[in-house]
């Protein structure tokens, strides 16, 4: 039931006394808080980390919405494991309004899902022009990858030609039992290379059946912060990783946070509601996500890693 944040106040019944016992009658949630003083904290921040001492103070942020997202900047077609073109894709990510879109398919080692090779990305770089073409400038597409970080850290293609692509995502996906420092190293190497732009689903977790990478996440944020990498929030329902805790704390050390879908179909679009339920758990504002940006100034970011 949506709410009326001008309806009434709260009544307080004949029973009430000031000692705090007795009813008191509020409408709407918004009306609770002002009983207690405060203005109205979102549910999504109701996890006892410190929001009243916020709302007392003032300071609490003006959470990201959807209609803040503009970008999607991982998602697959056809050339891997995709459900659509790469103009269906397109037309479908505009017609629920997004401005940039990243063809992100995966790379050549991830056999199973038809990586793409070298010499098969020339062909996609043609045929995203010539889609580019056909939309015009109502919708900015992006020729990426999603490349795979090997067991030994290393990526699935060489740098000179991560260099070449518009957007690189550097993804877990394999060999997720190492051990800690192992597998920590692994990310560690990705994070620090400068043609990686986003570190997709970090752990590489999927929900309920698989449990992410054992990563220390201190060391984790702190090459982040120091690279200027991107972490993701992947708003698929099987993975919601980043997680919230660690997507805050990401925020509080100014890392940039990007929120995508990781769309093989139409429907996985759909899924952005969650990534941002995730982002907004982590107290994240649209000034911290990357896919907020107007297309000019997300673009001078991605030219300037590492290109």
């Amino acid at each position: 039931m949506p709410r009326d944040r001008k309806t009434t106040t709260c009544s307080f019944g004949s029973s009430s006394r000031t000692d705090g016992s007795g009813d008191v009658l509020c409408a709407t949630e918004e009306e609770v808080y002002a009983a207690l003083g405060l203005p109205y904290i979102p549910p999504e921040l109701r996890e006892d980390r410190g929001e009243v001492q916020a709302a007392r103070a003032g300071t609490l942020p003006r959470l990201i919405e959807v209609a803040d997202i503009r970008a999607d900047l991982h998602a697959h077609t056809t050339w891997s494991d995709g459900k659509l073109s790469i103009l269906e894709l397109a037309r479908a990510a505009m017609r629920r309004g997004l401005r940039v879109l990243a063809l992100t398919d995966h790379s050549v080692g991830l056999g199973m899902v038809n990586g793409l090779s070298v010499e098969r990305h020339a062909e996609q770089h043609a045929e995203i022009q010539a889609a580019q073409r056909d939309l015009g400038d109502r919708i900015r597409l992006l020729h990426g990858t999603e490349v795979e970080i090997k067991a030994d850290g290393t990526l699935d293609y060489p740098d000179e030609f991560l260099a070449t692509l518009d957007l690189v995502v550097a993804s877990l996906h394999s060999s997720l039992r190492q051990d800690r420092s192992v597998a920590t190293e692994r990310l560690l190497r990705a994070v620090r290379n400068p043609h990686v732009d986003i570190i997709g689903h970090p752990t590489g977790r999927l929900i309920p059946d698989r449990p992410g990478a054992d990563l220390d996440m201190d060391a984790v944020l702190a090459a982040a912060a120091q690279s200027g990498v991107a972490l993701e929030i992947n708003a698929s329902p099987y993975r919601l990783d980043l997680e919230d805790a660690y997507a805050r704390r990401a925020r509080d050390m100014g890392i940039p946070l990007s929120i995508n879908t990781d769309a093989h179909s139409e429907a996985d679009l759909a899924m952005l509601p969650f990534g941002v339920a995730t982002a907004r758990r982590a107290w994240l504002t649209a000034a911290d996500v990357i896919n907020t940006w107007e297309p000019d100034r997300l673009l001078d970011w991605l030219g300037k890693r590492g290109r």
